[in-house]
């Protein structure tokens, strides 16, 4: 009699755990981000990653995210995106827990490039017009920071692509003056001395006119650069924006070595090598389809 009594207590006990076990809630114990803060240029995206520990099963919890501003910042799926300058708080929910972000974003590159070379490629968009005595010689300056290596272009750091045009005497230097970003690339005339070719991509996809390489592969479509020169120091002055609105901007101060693209012993490198179209077929971009695009 005494251990069919124990028996019954034992079941009986089991019953009252499994009763209490069934009455436990499920929800969400801890939500974390991983990351409180986040820095975003316009245009920039961010991922955030939400951990949610729960006492139940961790799927039945939907994230939901928030943004304070979306003006600023937006977010989808834990994807944010810089849209204009300013700041703005994050937040994802689960269940009723909360955890926020704090995302700040800029609309300005300030580039640290400290080395340039000036690869000179002649009438590469055939602007002489011999009855008129008018055309423009074209130029690519290449500026970059320390860490990259500008006889193959590699490297770690940041670098500018600036391709401008000057008039037909300018050979091997480029004159002082402001440089202001075309508006037009439908002619020949438009390629005018003192102007700049803003970012586009020819019919083959190559890359052509002014681009920035570094936080972000930005297309530079407006726009000026003012240079002066002492001796053999130039001083450079730009201030682009991409299709975003992003600015870059800074002063570019020192020499530039010099390179003859027109001749094909002028190429140092493989990287460099598709330039040659440029001067060695004479390649018309004018007339083309000009895409301007978003990395």
């Amino acid at each position: 009699m005494k251990k069919a009594i124990n028996l019954n207590s034992l079941l009986l006990l089991f019953a009252l755990v499994l009763a209490i076990s069934s009455c436990t809630k499920s929800e969400v114990i801890t939500l974390t981000l991983d990351k409180s803060t986040s820095y975003l240029l316009i245009g920039e995206t961010d991922t955030l990653s939400a951990k949610v520990t729960s006492t139940g099963d961790v799927q039945n919890f939907t994230k939901t995210w928030t943004t304070s501003n979306p003006d600023v910042a937006t977010i989808i799926n834990g994807v944010v995106t810089g849209v204009a300058s300013g700041t703005a708080t994050i937040t994802v929910k689960a269940g009723y827990k909360t955890a926020t972000c704090e995302v700040t974003v800029d609309d300005k590159i300030l580039p640290t490039l400290t080395k340039g070379e000036l690869w000179y490629f002649g009438d590469a968009y055939e602007t002489t017009d011999t009855i008129n005595g008018t055309g423009s010689n074209n130029f690519i300056l290449y500026l970059a920071s320390s860490g990259i290596n500008l006889d193959n272009l590699t490297g770690n750091g940041e670098m500018m692509i600036i391709e401008l045009n000057t008039g037909l005497t300018f050979k091997d230097n480029i004159p002082a003056g402001t440089y202001n970003m075309m508006t037009n690339l439908s002619k020949a005339s438009d390629f005018a001395p003192f102007t700049l070719v803003p970012a586009y991509t020819d019919s083959y996809e190559n890359s052509w006119g002014c681009w920035y390489y570094g936080i972000l592969t930005d297309p530079l479509s407006t726009g000026n650069m003012i240079v002066s020169k002492a001796n053999n120091i130039y001083t450079l002055n730009y201030i682009f924006y991409d299709d975003y609105g992003v600015k870059i901007s800074g002063t570019y101060q020192g020499s530039l070595n010099y390179v003859n693209a027109t001749t094909a012993s002028s190429i140092k490198s493989s990287a460099k090598k598709r330039l040659r179209l440029k001067s060695e077929n004479k390649i018309s971009k004018i007339g083309k389809t000009m895409t301007f695009i978003r990395m």
